[in-house]
């Protein structure tokens, strides 16, 4: 019994010696409104907000594998001006469990691949004068794989580009109106080298180890 309590102390020992705590993950806020005039009249154009927050930490078990979640928040709400007012809004938060695998690595430069599996509730409000209307209420479960690349700029920040021309996705939708459920099934494999030199082809990120 106290060798396997010691060997136990030791494989977490050894794991903890390498075990590195990463964080990323993203904010943003978008608020557009205006108007349009005519001669002397004036009609307010809808107010739209649009705010999310998404966090994200894990740890590197090893120099190949890391494991780790990102949690989502967002809210987007259009007011559109009347008499009266209507408002809609949609509030949604999800988890995205993930692991990666570092399949090369030369100098600074890694490839790795990395698997996701988000699960994302959201529900939407209607809003007019007084009277509020709630629904539909959306629930997605997806997973998806990807490859990507990451750049070592210091000890504590690595530099991370995903590429979207490789990919694949299983996603459920399930969206519930009163007793009515309406469900999507999508399974979806991509190869796109014909978009390589076109904006959103690559996204960049960083994570900070701490």
């Amino acid at each position: 019994m106290k060798r396997i309590i010691s060997t136990g102390f030791m494989l977490l020992f050894a794991t903890g010696l390498f075990a590195q705590i990463f964080v990323g993950g993203n904010l943003s806020f978008n608020l557009t409104s205006g108007k349009i005039e005519s001669g002397n009249i004036s009609v307010d154009k809808p107010t739209e907000t649009y705010f999310s927050l998404a966090p994200k930490a894990g740890y590197f078990l090893s120099e190949k594998l890391a494991i780790g979640a990102s949690l989502r928040y967002t809210l987007q709400n259009e007011k559109t001006p009347g008499n009266p007012d209507v408002v809609d809004r949609t509030t949604t938060i999800g988890i995205t469990p993930f692991a990666r695998y570092y399949a090369f690595t030369l100098n600074k430069f890694s490839l790795f691949a990395q698997g996701d599996l988000g699960f994302s509730y959201g529900v939407a409000k209607h809003k007019e004068g007084s009277v509020t209307t709630t629904g539909p209420k959306t629930t997605t479960i997806g997973l998806s794989a990807y490859p990507g690349i990451s750049y070592k700029l210091s000890n504590r920040v690595d530099l991370e580009a995903v590429i979207g021309g490789f990919n694949f996705g299983i996603n459920r939708t399930s969206e519930k109106q009163n007793d009515d459920v309406d469900i999507t099934n999508d399974v979806g494999f991509g190869v796109n080298l014909d978009g390589i030199a076109t904006t959103g082809f690559i996204t960049i990120g960083a994570i900070i180890r701490i």
